[in-house]
């Protein structure tokens, strides 16, 4: 059954992916009247080659890591976001061309057609800016027992970075310099610091150890850690200050920090025994968690298909066991807040309104970040890229 449920999202997401292309190639040629069958057949062609070439340039920049299969990957990266707004906009094209044939209001539909072109070039060039100049978003958190030595400290929330083709030396020399010119006590990173399309890591080591906190850098896994496989990410991370956390407890100067690195499948949880049975959590002390998912911090891992699914459609965010534990304060990412619009929408309802800000419960708090990078697309649209500064109260 989940080999049929799986090839039968692989047919819907292929024939979606070509309709969508194939009804750009129709407004193309149908708005802007061209009537030479050779150009009407190039582009018919490239729009084709553009459908699928996602595929191929993910695949190639992964095992052949060049300036050729970089630059490839980032052309169709940014078409997969253009296109998105293509299709919106040849959509509502067409409804207009249904409207003037209903009620014969007779739009200049070439002139329509034009202004939709143009505005999805500026939302995207805008988009493309705003995803590579993140902001420093600000917020005091009150928690109990806070010892006199962390109160107005400052705590720096990094998450989802996704180093690697996209973004790159360039991309993490300004969120460095930006850090480090908040003076923070503390940096917290939980997760997706390296993109799953990573390629090449070497040259990010030097940059992430001039991260400067004077109570340490600190890190957790994510999906895309683990999607390149543990072993390259966390040897980049030796090379460097950056502490990683695997399931385990640090205390600095009082405040207990809990890292719980993402599931793995087949992969004993530890979460409820490291916070009630280890004997290592102190529940009347100030904690903070830090989990990159928006969701509980236990999962059994057993069924990779389950796994996935709970994961990216029907996560559990009662932060129970967090809650439970005498939780303080959890950092999580993932989300992007969908990163760009209509995405925002789908990430609010799978996440149950927390996929993006700060919640409260109680003694229970919770900020899940848009993130610092982006993933696939290099946009934003809806949201922001973000560096995220604490404020302990």
């Amino acid at each position: 059954m989940t080999v049929i449920r799986f090839l039968g999202f692989i047919s819907t997401f292929l024939v979606v992916l070509f309709g969508g292309h194939y009804l750009v190639y129709l407004s193309i040629t149908r708005f802007f009247p061209i009537s030479d069958p050779g150009i009407r057949k190039t582009i018919l062609w490239i729009m084709a080659f553009l459908a699928i070439a996602i595929f191929p340039s993910a695949m190639l920049v992964r095992t052949h890591t060049n300036i050729f299969t970089g630059l490839f990957y980032q052309v169709t990266s940014v078409w997969t976001g253009l296109f998105i707004y293509l299709f919106m906009a040849a959509i509502l094209t067409w409804l207009i061309f249904a409207a003037d044939y209903l009620f014969r209001f007779s739009p200049n539909m070439r002139i329509v057609s034009i202004g939709l072109v143009l505005l999805v070039v500026v939302v995207t060039v805008v988009g493309m800016w705003r995803a590579k100049h993140p902001v420093v978003k600000w917020m005091d958190i009150k928690i109990e027992n806070l010892p006199d030595h962390w109160r107005n400290r400052t705590i720096v929330h990094l998450s989802d970075v996704h180093l690697g083709v996209i973004n790159g030396m360039g991309f993490l020399r300004r969120v460095v310099e930006q850090v480090n010119s908040l003076e923070p006590d503390l940096i917290l990173i939980t997760g997706d610091l390296f993109d799953g399309m990573a390629g090449e890591l070497s040259p990010f080591p030097d940059l992430l150890n001039s991260l400067n906190a004077s109570k340490g850098v600190f890190f957790v896994t994510g999906n895309h850690e683990g999607y390149l496989g543990l072993d390259g990410p966390l040897s980049v991370l030796k090379k460097t200050d950056i502490r990683v956390l695997d399931d385990e407890i640090v205390e600095r100067d009082g405040l207990q920090i809990v890292g719980i690195s993402y599931p793995e499948y087949q992969r004993q949880n530890k979460a409820r025994y490291l916070l009630e049975e280890s004997g290592a959590f102190d529940s009347s002390k100030p904690s903070i968690l830090l989990y990159h998912t928006p969701t509980s911090i236990e999962d059994d891992n057993q069924n990779r298909a389950d796994q996935q699914n709970r994961a990216y459609w029907s996560p559990d965010t009662t932060m129970s066991l967090a809650k439970e534990a005498g939780i303080d304060l959890q950092l999580s990412g993932h989300t992007h807040k969908g990163q760009f619009f209509p995405f925002g929408i789908l990430t609010r309802r799978i996440y149950n309104g927390y996929d993006y800000g700060l919640h409260k419960d109680g003694r229970f708090h919770i900020y899940v970040t848009s993130g610092t990078g982006t993933w696939g697309p290099p946009m934003r649209i809806g949201s922001s890229s973000e560096i995220v500064a604490i404020r302990l109260r």
